[in-house]
């Protein structure tokens, strides 16, 4: 720790492109929040949101009841009963960047297992419970109409970045 997954929009439709400020919002020359002030973006202003990269500074946790096999992009990854899967990126629709094992696994399927509607509103009733979730930051890296580019930790206050959104 500190997992740095370069590249990551942690949301399912989530895109960078351009994007339009809701608020007032102080762009840093670097991902780090006392870094010196790059531009100012006012409320209606547009930028371009180039990359981001999503920090995570405390894994999630998730232990199962039963064993279980949940898909990956490298094919199934097995999971015992009193074995933790560690979550990092969450990427949307039950689909994680976890640690397990010693090894980075991308695109875990979690949403029949812990990651879906029905284990938030009864956690009994899932296999997989998340005792703890991930802590992290999602960074963006923005190019201002003028050229100047910068970093900000606030995407939450910008609209345009969902595709499947309005």
């Amino acid at each position: 720790m500190p997992f740095e997954d370069i590249g990551a929009c942690p949301f399912e439709g989530c895109v960078y492109r351009e994007w339009t400020a809701n608020a007032r919002v102080i762009v840093r020359t670097d991902r780090q929040v006392d870094a010196p002030m790059a531009f100012t973006l006012e409320k209606g202003d547009r930028v371009q949101a180039v990359t981001g990269i999503v920090v995570t500074t405390r894994p999630g946790r998730v232990q199962f009841r039963n064993p279980a096999d949940l898909s990956t992009e490298r094919g199934p990854l097995h999971v015992e009963p009193g074995q933790t899967l560690y979550l990092l990126t969450y990427l949307g629709e039950g689909s994680t960047v976890a640690w397990f094992n010693g090894r980075r696994y991308d695109a875990v399927d979690g949403s029949s297992e812990f990651f879906n509607a029905l284990c938030q509103d009864n956690p009994a009733g899932c296999n997989g419970t998340i005792l703890e979730r991930p802590q992290n930051v999602w960074w963006v890296r923005l190019k201002s109409q003028r050229g100047i580019t910068g970093w900000t930790n606030e995407p939450g206050q910008f609209g345009n970045k969902d595709a499947l959104g309005r």
